[in-house]
Formats: C-alpha cells, sequence, structure tokens
C-alpha cells in the first residue's frame, strides 16, 4: 500500500459528506492539490496543480459556499479510524484555540483581538479568526518508541459578536454583551464536545470514556459547571486557585464547603503531603515524574459543587540534547472530573497534549489553514476546516502504509539529524507523497488529474 492509495481510500468514505459522487470526486481532488501544492494554498492554485489554469474555475469555488454539507462530517472517517489505537481504553483528546489573521471587511467573521505572540511587555493585536480544534491523541508509545500523534477531529470557528461604536445606544450595548456570553468560545467549545461524543457514538464507543485535555483558558465555570455526558475534563489550573474540602459536618448537615482553603501552590509546599512517582513517556523517553493529588476537593467558584481531582505535577527539567535549553521547568497544577482512571494515564495525557501545538504550527506552515482568499460566509468557515481535514487524512494514511516509525520507505534525511528521528515529521509526509506522484503514476490513474511536479514548481516561482 503506498501513501496516495492509503489517502484515497480515507477520502472515499466522505460520500455521505457530499450530495453526489462527483462532488466527492472533485473534493479528493482539492484535498490532494492541497497536499501537492507548493506556496500558499489558494484555490486558483490548487487549480494549477491539477493543469486547470484555462478551465471554468467557478464549480471549485461553490464546493465550499454553494454546495450543502456540514464541515464537521469530514472527520466521521477519522473518528473511525482513530479507535483503532485506543482499544477498550477511553478515547484521550486534546482542545485548543487558536487564531489565523484574515483581514477584510467584507469577511464577516474576523475580528480585532489580542495577539498570542505578542511579547509580554507591549500587547499587540491581529484582525483574524479564532478556531476551537481538537485531536485525537493517539498512544502510539503503547506500541512503539515514539511520541503520541495528535489527529484533529474538529475544527471549527469562534462565532464572536461585532463589538459596537463607543457612542452606540445602551441598547445596542446590551445586546452585545448577552450574545458575548451565549457566543463565547467556551460555550461553542460545549457544543464541539457534545459533537464528538455523538460521532463516536455513532462509530461504535458508546461504552468508552471520553477526557479531554485542555488548556488554562478553558479551566473556568462555563466549563466545569457543565453536565457532559461521558466526557472527563482535565484542565491545567492557576497556581492561586481557592479550593476546600467538603463540609461533612453533622451539626450543620446543609453546609456544602468546608471554611478552610487551599491553593495548588500550598498543596505543592506542604512537606506533610508525600511526592509520588510514575512513569510517563515524554520528549522521546520514559521520564519518571514527581505528582501530589488529592480527591473528592471543591472549587467554589468554579465548579460548584462537583468532586474534582488535583495533581500537582513537579517540574522535571530535562534536554533533548547537550546544547539545547532545559524544558519543563515550571510545576503545573490540573484539576480532573473523573475519578475512575488512573493518575499515571491522566498524567500521561496532560504531557501528550502538546500534540495539538504541533497540529497548530503545521496546519499554518505547511497546509496553508490560513492562506485562502474566500469571502462568501460559509466558505470562510469550511475551507480551512476542509484543509485541516486533508491534514488529518494525511498523517492516517502514513499510519495505515507505513506503521508509526520512520521506515526506509521515506526519503533519506540530512546527516545531522540521522539517529534523531524516530517518527516521521509533516514534512516526510508531504515529501513521501510528491515522490510517488513523480514514480508511481498507476496510483492516479483513477483520479481526474495526473500531477506533474516541475510544472508545480515553476507555477510557484
Amino acid at each position: 500500500m503506498t501513501l496516495t492509495s492509503a489517502f484515497v481510500q480515507f477520502c472515499e468514505e466522505l460520500t455521505d459528506v457530499f450530495p453526489q459522487r462527483r462532488t466527492v470526486r472533485r473534493a479528493t481532488n482539492l484535498m490532494l492539490s492541497g497536499l501537492l501544492c507548493v506556496g500558499r494554498k489558494w484555490v486558483t492554485r490548487l487549480l494549477s496543480v491539477q493543469g486547470r489554469e484555462q478551465e471554468d474555475w467557478s464549480a471549485d469555488y461553490k464546493l465550499f459556499s454553494r454546495s450543502k454539507w456540514k464541515a464537521w462530517k469530514l472527520y466521521q472517517p477519522v473518528v473511525r479510524e482513530s479507535l483503532k489505537y485506543f482499544g477498550d481504553g477511553p478515547i484521550v483528546l486534546a482542545g485548543d484555540e487558536t487564531r489565523t489573521p484574515r483581514g477584510g471587511r467584507r469577511v464577516k467573521r474576523s475580528r480585532w483581538t489580542r495577539d498570542p505572540m505578542s511579547p509580554p511587555f507591549h500587547v499587540n493585536f491581529i484582525k483574524g479568526i479564532r478556531w476551537v480544534q481538537f485531536s485525537a491523541l493517539l498512544p502510539l508509545h503503547a506500541i512503539a518508541e515514539v511520541s503520541a500523534r495528535g489527529i484533529p477531529v474538529s475544527f471549527e470557528p469562534v462565532d464572536q459578536p461585532a463589538k459596537p461604536r463607543r457612542n452606540a445606544p445602551a441598547e445596542q450595548w446590551a445586546e452585545y454583551r448577552r450574545a458575548k456570553k451565549q457566543n463565547n468560545m467556551c460555550v461553542q467549545t460545549l457544543d464541539q464536545l457534545r459533537t464528538l461524543r455523538f460521532m463516536y457514538d455513532q462509530a461504535g464507543a458508546s461504552h468508552q470514556l471520553i477526557v479531554a485535555g485542555l488548556d488554562g483558558g478553558f479551566c473556568n465555570r462555563t466549563i466545569f459547571q457543565s453536565e457532559l455526558d461521558r466526557i472527563a475534563l482535565l484542565a491545567r489550573a492557576r497556581k492561586d486557585a481557592r479550593l476546600c474540602r467538603p463540609a461533612n459536618d453533622p451539626q450543620r448537615p446543609r453546609k456544602v464547603y468546608s471554611d478552610e482553603t487551599f491553593t495548588p501552590e500550598q498543596i505543592r509546599k506542604d512537606d506533610s503531603i508525600a511526592w509520588r512517582r510514575t512513569t510517563v513517556w515524554f520528549g522521546g523517553a520514559n521520564r519518571t515524574v514527581k505528582y501530589k493529588e488529592l480527591t473528592d476537593i471543591r472549587w467554589q467558584r468554579g465548579a460548584k459543587r462537583k468532586a474534582l481531582r488535583l495533581f500537582v505535577v513537579a517540574p522535571t527539567p530535562y534536554r533533548l540534547s547537550p546544547g539545547m535549553p532545559r524544558y519543563y521547568r515550571q510545576p503545573s497544577y490540573l484539576l480532573v472530573t473523573d475519578h475512575t482512571l488512573s493518575a499515571e494515564t491522566l498524567l500521561q495525557c496532560y504531557f501528550d497534549r502538546w500534540q495539538i501545538e504541533v497540529n497548530n504550527r503545521e496546519e499554518k506552515q505547511h497546509f496553508g489553514v490560513a492562506d485562502a482568499q474566500v469571502c462568501n460566509d460559509d466558505s470562510v468557515d469550511r475551507l480551512p476546516a476542509f484543509m485541516v481535514a486533508g491534514y488529518s487524512f494525511l498523517l492516517l494514511a502514513a499510519l495505515k502504509a507505513f506503521g508509526p516509525v520512520r521506515t526506509q520507505d521515506y526519503l533519506q534525511p540530512p546527516k545531522w539529524q540521522r539517529g534523531q528521528r524516530q517518527r516521521p515529521s509533516c514534512l516526510d509526509l508531504l515529501a513521501k507523497l510528491r515522490e510517488e506522484a513523480q514514480t508511481d503514476p498507476q496510483t492516479w490513474e483513477n483520479l481526474d488529474f495526473q500531477p506533474d511536479l516541475r510544472r508545480i514548481l515553476l507555477r510557484a516561482a
């Protein structure tokens, strides 16, 4: 099996997403063109990859603006394939928000927000679109000596309301504040989690628990006070969060919270609570991590009466090579809503969560999520999700064709990187796909175009 044939197999499962068979073929061609394209991933450049510079381009744009399909259904093949790696254990997901720059007054989704790349001493602003992404963290370290792989299973925009002008009437400001509460990032994150629960139920995993690892921006009352069916939350908490024990006062049976409060930082400094040790896979090796655990605690301002678990993870500095800086120098504080999973499973989920940051970087640098120049409201939402789905198909196709380890099927790495790459990178997968387009033309006979790498490079130049 080649990488291209495995990719096409996932694209053939999109028959339930698009209304017609010819639309499925058009979507498959555009996905493959997005992977073969060099440079900016504009729709016109994708057509140039197919050799259609002199043909009508309107049908390809209408695929995203007029065709009736849902973006979340693109990830149904990804959900079904990811279950093969989780077995009967919990389904581990990672969630995060990201921003893509997008200017223009005709793009209604674009808003001015804080630039996360700005320095801490000078906050900058960026006009763009906020997205919430969830990735399935495949535990590849359980079957090979490689890190987990994040596979995107959801990519949805955050519908932020437009802020009225400063001298707008009070009614407009009241309507803005109401819409801001109903359409904020956390509310839409909960909708995505419920949709993912439905998708995994449809795939036959109704008996498996979903563990969602979230960043500190999701550790708030909106997330933790919500009722989620068969979904456990694991979020990084502030070190000064005010926690307490349940009251359990027989003289005052209606009292819920204890008067004595504490913070995660106080638990870390408390010598009366012993440190425990466990082993997690991180940074290319098994590492011993020290942690403290408290069960049956309450977060009055955040989770109300919901029982939580607190993990205090001690910093474990390490270097990937002698000349590199030390990583992981700060302690971490985690709040968990589940009381059945082991500490080793939850801590491994937290350490594997870094893979979604890798997904965000690769989607922007190599797959052009923010490159599309479309103005239609539906196209603005669908085209980036379409590109991310192609990224997911490529990662799963590589696992299906060659396995989790970097084999001799890929191009030989540079001399200074030999012996260090245990897992194929995203660029390795793209290079392999382009090599097959040149050396294996039989795979492309059933498709609508035959790629010519020389012409693709000339067009990009």
